[in-house]
């Protein structure tokens, strides 16, 4: 299986042989030009989302350690785990494990958008003039959309998980402070807009809706709860998984594909 990802690495890194001093003119085929042209940056960014993706999850551990002081509390299947009762916790860890998970957001975000931009380029569809050949960039267009919906279902935990941490800690920013000054301390709720929901759907603007998109709710074993982190390393995880079974699929289509380019 890793087999797989390690051709569709070094389908991206392949470096082009050095020219010989005169070229007078290159050949290739609508199916090649856009194989090399479509595809390969499409697998690119794929390929950078999967190293940004793996880190969520020791992030996440690292968060669970903050808030409960041990791997073994953060993920314990007592409910609650002794020594806290919330993840909501703001310590130093907490928010440093926090603010790392945050920057990982935007690279995926934008990996993904520049992925699904090109392979939704109207160029990848138009007719090759051989029907097996489009037949062969339909199949592969569909299983690298099918990869990036499951990196989107990444994306959407890692950033509820963020977005829903940080509208917690700016809920309850300044609470310490208002007994003291009203004297009366907090008798009565604070009126704040609710918070957005954990699952968080990422902004792809201009692209038009990806047809495998994944409904997280169907992930198994994922559920909301007073601490979510054990369920949220455990969907991260069989995301992933998903994720590298699709490409494994593309891989072996852009394999054929390359060989078929290299005659």
């Amino acid at each position: 299986m890793r087999a797989c990802a390690a051709f569709l690495l070094a389908f991206t890194l392949a470096a082009t042989p050095t020219p010989p001093p005169q070229i007078i003119r290159i050949v290739t085929t609508p199916f090649c030009a856009r194989l090399y042209d479509k595809i390969r940056p499409a697998v690119s960014a794929i390929l950078q989302n999967d190293s940004t993706i793996a880190k969520s999850v020791p992030l996440l551990k690292d968060y669970g350690i903050g808030a409960f002081g041990s791997i073994e509390r953060a993920f314990s299947d007592r409910d609650p785990p002794s020594g806290n009762d919330s993840i909501n916790v703001d310590s130093p860890a907490t928010q440093m494990a926090l603010q790392k998970m945050s920057y990982l957001v935007s690279p995926i975000a934008q990996n993904m958008i520049a992925a699904r931009a090109l392979l939704n380029d109207a160029t990848l569809d138009k007719p090759t003039g051989r029907a097996e050949d489009d037949a062969k960039l339909a199949s592969i267009k569909q299983q690298l959309l099918e990869t990036v919906a499951y990196q989107s279902a990444s994306l959407d935990l890692i950033n509820g998980f963020v977005q829903t941490q940080q509208m917690g800690d700016l809920q309850h920013a300044g609470e310490t402070y208002l007994g003291a000054i009203t004297g009366s301390g907090l008798s009565k709720p604070i009126a704040t807009a609710p918070p957005p929901g954990p699952l968080q759907d990422p902004n792809d603007p201009g692209l038009p809706e990806n047809p495998y998109a994944v409904d997280l709710m169907a992930v198994p074993g994922l559920s909301v709860g007073f601490n979510p982190l054990g369920r949220l390393v455990g969907a991260l995880q069989w995301v992933r998984s998903e994720t590298n079974k699709r490409e494994d699929e593309a891989a072996k289509s852009i394999m054929i594909a390359t060989a078929a380019c290299s005659k």
